[in-house]
């Protein structure tokens, strides 16, 4: 009965120093996991960065672009070179088309 006893104790010390060296060995994958797959992860951001800060690069292009051209085409020479293709002669004297303020008496 006694060595029944010692054989029992002898068993469950050797399941407890296994789920002991288990619980060492999960937690040690898990320690030499964790800095790969952080390292995914901001390499993962970093991408979305780059193509955030591409993407807004060329949307400032885009307004600058919108503002030359807003400019050139609001420039009195453009407006000018305009009217005389346009035939609407901005830099002639103008004509009167109506009298005002005058009576025909």
């Amino acid at each position: 009965m006694i060595d029944n006893m010692q054989n029992e104790s002898v068993k469950s010390g050797k399941n407890g120093v296994m789920g002991i060296v288990l619980l060492f060995v999960l937690v040690g994958s898990f320690v030499c996991m964790v800095p790969v797959y952080m390292q995914n992860r901001i390499n993962r951001l970093y991408g979305k960065l780059y193509s955030l800060k591409e993407k807004a690069n060329w949307l400032n292009r885009e307004i600058l672009l919108r503002d030359y051209e807003i400019n050139k085409l609001t420039s009195i020479n453009h407006l000018s070179k305009f009217a005389e293709n346009a035939g609407l002669g901005l830099n002639e004297v103008p004509i009167k088309v109506m009298i005002t303020g005058e009576s025909n008496e």
